[in-house]
């Protein structure tokens, strides 16, 4: 054992040589200077470590569930784990993998959660304005509702990391979030034909139940891209992961496009084949139920590091208050926040595909699986093209693309598509934009992972991503909003007066246009609003502080969440509350 730790310390001590001999087994050209017999020694590391992959031993499996479950796991203390290798060395290589054996549960968490976003989706907001007439406003409070528990990460990061239920950190909490997200579920399906007010409180409800587990297993995989994973590969299992959630969103759209085609669907024109929407609640239970749950048996946790964070309230917002007195972090910040409240979605969108142009859910199904599709698709090119690409030139080009297809939907609103059929012009539309946003949405999740504190992995980095999800939050709002100055109502769209559409369509579009201009500039003190790299953002990191930073953050934090959450419920409980006096179908 002294022999294969003495071995493994040289490795680590001259990684360059390391690869240098991967080329020259290529038979690629050595560098000189090598030392052979390290060289040999090396070589036969790698082919022992080639040859000794980690299995699943069963009866340690018992064991550690028996006694050891509610104990984290020490990675430096791997060897007696029930998934492991013969090979002492390589035992905790597996850590920062998400594919492997004792990372299935955070594998399936990502699948479900995809599916979860996108296969209720489309029938509920068909059943919104086929169904039940809601109007603009409250179909964009349906979204702005499912959209809101992204808001609350922040506090459900705090409550895993203090606060350990059942005398665990992360396991529990991810059950519970999971069980809240089967009731509601559940609750949806028995009432069979639910109002929009059920429709809007349960979807919030549930959602805020995935979320909470969320950010367990966002927590977990950021402790173990600490343990696992090298400075140059750092963020790459968290790509991993929303690669695959967006896998499970494109499954997910796919299924609610073609599930959702039951009898009442067929009035409209769908193809006569489905499922009614209770149907559809009670899979999303059974799915969780099935391939969540089981797999808790065999999902760790790490220990909360306590360097540099106690585990308490009040040392940790001090920390918190101290990160984001960097100039280098909270100006950034600030620039993301307006970055993602510009991109105000057009709250009259959808019930313009439906009633204007007579989308089918499987019509409108459809351009959310295309769209899942190129999610996937940008994630991809992301990992595979820009992972160490310029983020401002990246910034730069996708605000321009996003920026010409939404002003490309006036066209379609004015019936000038060409040869193109709306339908053809709309999934071109979508397609698009869904493929270039999620290029420019991983620099977000890993601009600032190596700043973050150790000790408050979950709780930070839960604020920090929150941060995005309460500027687009507050950009939904803004857009109901614009619903009162424009006469967007369902009769209005049904007739084809349309003017209101196209004028909230140029005003989405032109406000879309704003963070262009900001993207290459610089604050007075030298800090670019947004870095260019990871290694830009930690060098912005140094001395230059200010106590005004960590105040705007928080003012803008919670008054957009507490003003978000009053409006949103306001409106579920009182869909006609929001223009008094206006022409409002719900």
């Amino acid at each position: 054992d002294d022999k294969e730790r003495e071995a493994l310390a040289r490795r680590r001590a001259a990684p360059t040589a390391f690869l240098r001999h991967i080329c020259d087994g290529r038979g690629l050209p050595a560098r000189p200077g090598m030392d052979d017999a390290d060289d040999k020694e090396r070589e036969a590391l790698l082919m022992r470590a080639s040859r000794s992959k980690p299995q699943f031993h069963y009866d340690e499996w018992k064991r550690w569930l028996s006694t050891r479950y509610r104990q984290p796991l020490d990675p430096h203390k791997i060897e007696d784990f029930w998934w492991r290798s013969d090979d002492k060395i390589n035992n905790d290589a597996w850590l920062a993998d998400l594919f492997a054996l004792p990372n299935w549960s955070l594998l399936s968490h990502y699948v479900n959660i995809g599916i979860s976003l996108m296969m209720g989706a489309t029938p509920v907001t068909y059943y919104l304005v086929e169904t039940l007439r809601a109007s603009p406003a409250t179909v964009n409070t349906y979204s702005a509702l499912t959209y809101l528990p992204w808001c609350l990460k922040f506090f459900y990061g705090l409550q895993t990391d203090l606060v350990p239920l059942l005398g665990v950190h992360r396991r529990s909490y991810y059950f519970v979030g999971w069980l809240i997200y089967v009731i509601c579920n559940l609750w949806l399906a028995i009432l069979g034909t639910p109002d929009s007010t059920a429709i809007l409180l349960l979807s919030f409800g549930y959602t805020a139940g995935f979320m909470l587990a969320d950010v367990v297993a966002d927590a977990l995989i950021l402790e173990c891209s600490q343990v696992g994973e090298d400075s140059n590969n750092k963020g790459r299992m968290r790509t991993h992961a929303y690669y695959v959630r967006a896998v499970g969103m494109a499954i997910g759209a796919l299924a609610g496009s073609c599930l959702f085609n039951g009898p009442t669907c067929a009035d409209s024109g769908c193809w006569a084949w489905g499922l009614e929407l209770a149907s559809l609640f009670w899979i999303q239970s059974a799915l969780i139920l099935l391939t969540v749950l089981p797999l808790l048996l065999t999902m760790y946790e790490l220990p909360i590091r306590n360097t540099g964070v106690a585990g308490d309230l009040r040392t940790l917002s001090k920390e918190t208050f101290e990160f984001l007195r960097h100039d280098g972090v909270w100006i950034p910040l600030m620039f993301l926040f307006f970055y993602n409240f510009c991109f105000i979605a057009n709250p009259a969108w959808n019930n313009f595909l439906f009633l204007g142009l007579n989308f089918t859910n499987f019509g409108y199904g459809m351009l959310a699986f295309a769209g899942a599709l190129l999610s996937v698709a940008g994630l991809w090119a992301y990992e595979r093209f820009f992972f160490r690409s310029s983020w401002r030139q990246l910034y730069l080009w996708v605000t321009f693309v996003v920026v010409v297809f939404s002003f490309l939907q006036v066209l379609l609103v004015l019936k000038k598509t060409g040869i193109f059929s709306p339908y053809t012009f709309a999934m071109g539309d979508t397609v698009v934009v869904a493929f270039v946003q999620n290029v420019a949405f991983m620099p977000m999740c890993i601009m600032f992972f190596p700043m973050i504190p150790a000790g408050a992995e979950g709780t930070v980095y839960a604020l920090l991503s929150t941060w995005q999800n309460v500027a687009t939050e507050a950009g939904y709002q803004l857009g109901t909003y614009l619903t009162c100055v424009t006469d967007v109502s369902d009769s209005a769209i049904e007739e084809g007066k349309w003017a209101g559409v196209l004028k909230l369509t140029i005003i989405c579009s032109a406000v879309q246009i704003l963070p262009i201009f900001f993207i290459y500039m610089r604050t007075p003190g030298g800090i670019c609003l947004l870095p260019d790299s990871v290694d830009a953002t930690k060098a912005q990191c140094d001395a230059r502080k200010s106590s005004l930073g960590p105040w705007l953050f928080y003012f803008l934090f919670f008054g957009a969440i507490a003003f978000s959450l009053g409006q949103s419920l306001w409106l579920a409980v009182n869909p006609d509350g929001l223009c008094p006096g206006g022409d409002d179908d719900g």
